[in-house]
């Protein structure tokens, strides 16, 4: 397996994320809104879609390892940087449980649906 298809896709989505959160931010966008949660968990959908497509998970073992870390990456980074801006409350809300789900359970499930 290649390390950068564990972290790359991952890295990348978040960072896009990030980034469309802190324009709202300097827009003084309200970014609890309705409609920014589900552009972001649309870029999330595609962007974990996309990363499971090129990683090529040929079992279901190995799409349980690329969820996992995904989802450790992506658990990481939210402790790093969402966390000190929205507190420990940001882990209570089932958005976030959401997108972690779809973290893990993607790479395990979508290779087996193409067939």
């Amino acid at each position: 397996m290649d390390w950068k298809k564990f972290i790359i896709y991952p890295v990348a989505i978040y960072v896009v994320i990030y980034l469309f959160i802190c324009v709202l931010v300097g827009m003084k966008v309200p970014t609890n809104a309705t409609w920014v949660w589900i552009v972001t968990l649309l870029i999330t959908i595609i962007g974990l879609y996309l990363a499971t497509r090129y990683a090529k998970p040929k079992n279901i073992k190995e799409g349980l390892y690329y969820g996992l870390v995904w989802l450790a990456i992506f658990f990481v980074l939210d402790l790093i940087l969402t966390r000190p801006f929205t507190g420990w409350a940001y882990f209570s809300s089932w958005k976030t449980w959401l997108v972690y789900a779809l973290a893990l359970l993607m790479p395990v499930l979508l290779p087996k649906s193409k067939r």
